[in-house]
C-alpha cells in the first residue's frame, strides 16, 4: 500500500510522508502495547503481531483514551483512501482502495452508500471529522446499525 500511495502521489508528496511517519508510529505503538517492548530502543525487524494480538487491541478501544498510535492509524487510513489528496473520501476512491485489500467493486460501493451520511442524509464525499466519527462507530459501538460499521465492507 506504501507503494501505491508513492506511486500516486510522489515519494516526496506530503501524504506520502504523513503515512509512512504514521504506519511506523502505528508499528511502535502496537508493539509496545502488544509486546511490552521499548520503543525506544532498536525494533527487531522480524517481530510479529497475531491476529489474537491485534484483535485484543481493538477490543480495548476507547474513543476518549486512544494511544497516539491508533490516531496514527486513523490518520493513515484517511490519507491512504484519500488517493486525490482532496482531503474527502469519495465512492471511486473508496472502490479504488478497498479492492487493494480484496474487496469487490460492488460491496465497495454498497459499504459506502451505508457509511457515506450526515445527520441521516447520503452525501458524495465523507470528509477527515466524518472518517473519525465513522472510526469510532467501527471500532468502539456494538450497535450494528450505525455507519461506521461499514467503513470496511460488509457488517457480518
Amino acid at each position: 500500500l506504501f507503494g501505491k500511495i508513492k506511486e500516486l502521489r510522489g515519494e516526496d508528496s506530503h501524504e506520502y510522508r504523513i503515512v509512512s511517519d504514521a504506519m511506523l508510529m502505528v508499528w511502535k505503538g502496537l508493539l509496545q502495547e502488544t509486546k511490552d517492548i521499548d520503543i525506544t530502543q532498536e525494533i527487531d525487524k522480524t517481530t510479529e503481531v497475531t491476529i489474537d494480538e491485534w484483535l485484543r487491541t481493538w477490543e480495548k478501544f476507547d474513543k476518549k483514551h486512544m494511544p497516539i498510535w491508533q490516531w496514527e492509524y486513523l490518520k493513515y487510513m484517511f490519507f491512504l483512501i484519500d488517493t486525490s489528496g482532496d482531503k474527502y473520501i469519495d465512492v471511486d476512491e473508496y472502490v479504488e482502495v478497498m479492492g487493494i485489500y480484496g474487496m469487490k467493486p460492488d460491496e465497495s460501493k454498497a459499504a459506502f452508500k451505508k457509511f457515506a451520511v450526515d445527520a441521516g442524509k447520503p452525501v458524495d464525499k465523507v470528509n477527515y471529522g466524518q472518517f473519525v466519527r465513522l472510526w469510532y462507530d467501527y471500532f468502539g459501538s456494538k450497535d450494528k446499525s450505525k455507519p461506521g460499521n461499514w467503513l470496511f465492507g460488509k457488517v457480518e
